[in-house]
């Protein structure tokens, strides 16, 4: 597949400012409205800007999203970086429990209010990667480095398997988890499933000293 195509980023201040207040304009007519009846006549009138101000960025109203998807997913990545899980020649296994648990409820946190946040946009997002080629891949490639991001971790913690394959399974169970609990009916209040969820990530992906560690 692909990759989508580079958009034109200016560089003077003014332009630069003009190009995030469609951004963010578009990011509130996808969250309100959903997708249909957003267009770049209603993304350039919150922006209180003309149509062809619009079409001087952007080709249409889904490389816009494209890009909204893009710097969410960077923004989490880039919030996630100092929650890598600890070494294993750091501590002791009581530590290490401790400050995995610690770790992995801050993520499942970040993760919880990433999708809290523009709810509505983010159901479009979901949605429109099913039938946009382009998006699936900006929202794949954020997804690939999540879990090789935890990959490396998982190794220097001292996993002993398949530390790419455990990741893909952790990140599977945060997302499909979050999602659920989120964008669908909530079964359990927030502490119950948070807990339930690190608990999980413990057992599927690290040292048994982790897991039967107080």
């Amino acid at each position: 597949m692909s990759s989508p195509a580079a958009l034109r980023v200016p560089v003077q201040s003014r332009s630069l400012k003009t190009r995030a207040t469609l951004l963010e304009a578009a990011r509130k007519e996808f969250d309100g409205r959903g997708y249909a009846p957003t267009t770049a006549k209603s993304i350039a009138e919150r922006a209180a800007v003309g149509t062809g101000t619009f079409y001087h960025y952007f080709p249409d109203k889904d490389a816009v999203l494209r890009e909204i998807a893009r710097e969410r997913a960077q923004a989490l990545l880039d919030q996630s970086r100092d929650l890598d899980l600890p070494a294993s020649a750091s501590a002791d296994p009581t530590e290490l429990a401790r400050s995995a648990r610690g770790r992995l409820g801050r993520l499942v946190d970040l993760w919880l209010d990433y999708h809290r946040r523009d709810h509505g946009l983010h159901s479009v997002m979901t949605e429109r990667r099913l039938c946009d080629p382009e998006l699936d891949t900006v929202v794949s490639a954020s997804e690939r480095e999540a879990v090789q991001r935890l990959s490396t971790s998982l190794a220097r913690s001292g996993h002993d398997g398949d530390t790419e394959a455990a990741a893909f399974m952790m990140f599977s169970l945060v997302e499909g988890a979050v999602h659920a609990h989120v964008l669908g009916q909530a079964l359990l209040p927030d502490v119950r499933f948070r807990d339930g969820l690190v608990e999980a990530l413990l057992r599927v992906g690290l040292p048994s000293a982790f897991v039967l560690a107080p």
